[in-house]
């Protein structure tokens, strides 16, 4: 599920220690499969990299990514993230007061995190000693040990909205907006949960009948439980072009948004979802989905790149020290490709026949 102007599209529910997540943004920005090995006394991990995948100088990004930067994954301690980005309104700027910081941007939190932290208790003492984040996220976190957490975080502060453990299980849905009492006060307001016009009320009240649903009939929240409900097309009827947030972004959990035009307007681009993400911590396990769940090819020219969906997870494991020969340290190793093909390197990854 997913934001709007300066960060990726992203929804994330988090359910017994397992995360998963669409992707969403317009259909020129595409995730890949990265894996980063172990260095020194930084952890290995596997994630997904976002980029705009244009060489066109004149089609500027909608926003900036860092080359490099994970957007979600899984380390070789079995710390998982996800992130939803989330619609705060503008902080005015008066100087930076004295003593105080610029906010860190967060693709600096998130190599951190997957470097050198173990566990959900790592993570969340690392997100809560930094004043201010840009830009701001809802951020699931999972563990091996059956810790979860979702965490918000932005230029107001952080405010932990929810923590589970194997004793205490539970489930928590972000969309792209802030939900805890501490600061869903400083939300924009079109990304209110409660405006029905935006596609975050909805999808959030679909995502959680959905998963009580599966609950009620006794079945387990795996990886194909959750493609079932990130291939959800209820409220795909509705018109994107109504929606206040982001014009030409989809309603449905599996979210095909579309002007219906037969080519791809870069200055009014309809944003969907590039890829779906499962995240198993105590796997060490990415399972990853190019393109929509569902697996349905483009059904309008302005859908780029949606023909090549997958319509199956692949899984990936985390790199552990001693595990992976080949350069540590540096550049992650890509796995796949923004059109969806799957690289050489990915077979000292993968853990599932392709």
């Amino acid at each position: 599920m997913g934001s709007i102007l300066e960060s990726g599209l992203s929804g994330s529910w988090i359910a017994k220690s397992k995360i998963r997540f669409c992707t969403k943004d317009p259909y020129l920005f595409r995730t890949f499969v990265h894996a980063a090995l172990p260095s020194g006394d930084c952890l290995g991990h596997v994630g997904t990299e976002l980029v705009y995948a244009t060489d066109r100088s004149d089609l500027e990004p909608p926003f900036q990514v860092e080359p490099g930067e994970v957007g979600r994954g899984v380390n070789s301690a079995g710390l998982a993230f996800a992130i939803a980005l989330a619609v705060e309104r503008p902080k005015a700027r008066t100087g930076v007061p004295e003593g105080r910081h610029e906010p860190v941007r967060f693709c600096d939190v998130s190599r951190r995190m997957m470097n050198e932290c173990h566990t959900v208790d790592d993570a969340l003492n690392l997100l809560q000693h930094i004043p201010a984040i840009t830009p701001a996220f809802s951020v699931m976190l999972a563990d091996a040990e059956g810790h979860l957490a979702q965490v918000e975080v932005g230029a107001y502060g952080t405010a932990v909205h929810e923590r589970y453990s194997k004793e205490n299980p539970g489930v928590a849905i972000a969309v792209n907006c802030y939900q805890s009492k501490e600061l869903n006060g400083f939300n924009l307001p079109e990304a209110e949960l409660h405006a029905t016009q935006n596609n975050n009320g909805c999808r959030s009240s679909r995502g959680w009948d959905l998963v009580q649903e599966q609950m009620k009939q006794g079945k387990l929240l795996d990886v194909s439980t959750f493609r079932d409900i990130l291939s959800d097309h209820e409220h795909r009827d509705r018109d994107p072009a109504e929606n206040p947030l982001l014009k030409w972004w989809g309603y449905s959990i599996c979210n095909h948004g579309t002007r219906k035009q037969d080519a791809y307007e870069a200055d009014a681009a309809p944003w969907g979802t590039v890829s779906a993400e499962v995240l198993e911590p105590a796997k060490k396990l990415l399972h990853y989905n190019y393109g929509w769940a569902c697996g349905e090819g483009a059904e309008f020219q302005d859908q780029l790149f949606q023909s090549h969906s997958w319509s199956h997870f692949a899984s990936f494991r985390s790199p552990s020290a001693g595990e992976h020969t080949g350069r540590g340290g540096g550049r992650p190793v890509a796995c796949t490709t923004v059109k969806g093909e799957l690289l050489a390197e990915a077979s000292q990854f993968l853990c599932t026949a392709f």
